[in-house]
């Protein structure tokens, strides 16, 4: 991810909210599983605003939103950056005047190496985007959400939140932190109704797995019990279920969506 464009205003295309449309925040929306959730969102008619510093492409994917009759902002956002995400949730709240609920997906994968090998510039940039990213947008999401006593987080982890993986430490350490923070989290707001989740998806299609995969999930699809590779909007599917009203008593949760990998021994 690269470093903050700043606080700059793009609302593209802009519909008129209904007074009873839900506003949900997707960090990391402009491409791959985050533009899954923003476009699955916008299709139950949630009002979706997007983060992310791929600008094009965030246009891009408001435009669909647009085009399908929803309703949607981009602004530039590094999470990473304490100021990046400060405007960007001041500019979500002077548009729609609050968040309802929130998918802090935004994140990096870092480099392939082992741990005494590891790069640590490289180190404290994956954990920055992939831990403290969330921790900051939590920050803001909570603080928007508690006047109203309501909303629901939903952080993306991964099965690498639940197991090791060698040659990601910097990631697996980062995505287990997401899982920490999110009980806790839950644990704090439960009583204000506030639910906060995780999901640890699997190996699904995305800009990110192509490169860790080299474009070849032969291998993946034969260690998966369901022996295939879900599409990005499969697993958007159940984030959304999550995020949205359906799942009125789950808060503090990890759920895995993998196709079944981690309910037996690693292969």
């Amino acid at each position: 991810m690269a470093s903050s464009t700043g606080g700059r205003h793009s609302d593209l295309r802009s519909g008129s909210l209904g007074r009873q449309q839900k506003i949900c925040v997707v960090t990391g929306g402009a491409s791959g599983l985050g533009r899954a959730i923003a476009l699955t969102l916008a299709g139950q008619g949630m009002a979706v605003a997007i983060g992310d510093l791929q600008e094009d492409a965030g246009s891009e994917v408001v435009a669909s939103m647009e085009d399908a009759g929803g309703t949607g902002a981009y602004w530039p956002l590094d999470v990473a950056d304490g100021a990046s995400v400060a405007g960007f949730f001041d500019h979500v709240l002077e548009r729609f005047g609050r968040i309802d609920c929130a998918v802090n997906n935004a994140g990096i994968e870092g480099q392939k190496k082992f741990v005494a090998d590891y790069p640590e510039d490289d180190w404290r940039r994956v954990v920055d985007v992939n831990l403290t990213g969330v921790f900051l947008c939590m920050k803001h999401e909570l603080n928007a959400m508690l006047p109203n006593r309501s909303g629901s987080i939903v952080n993306v982890g991964s099965t690498a939140s639940l197991r090791g993986t060698a040659s990601m430490s910097a990631y697996t350490a980062a995505k287990h932190g997401i899982v920490g923070l999110t009980k806790s989290a839950a644990l704090e707001y439960a009583d204000r109704n506030i639910r906060i989740n995780a999901v640890c998806p699997g190996s699904f299609r995305t800009p990110m797995s192509d490169r860790l995969n080299d474009g070849d999930f032969s291998t993946v699809e034969q260690r998966t019990p369901m022996k295939r590779v879900a599409p990005a909007e499969e697993i958007a599917e159940s984030v959304v279920w999550l995020a949205l009203g359906q799942a009125t008593f789950i808060t503090g949760v990890a759920l895995p969506i993998d196709g079944g990998k981690l309910a037996g021994s690693p292969q």
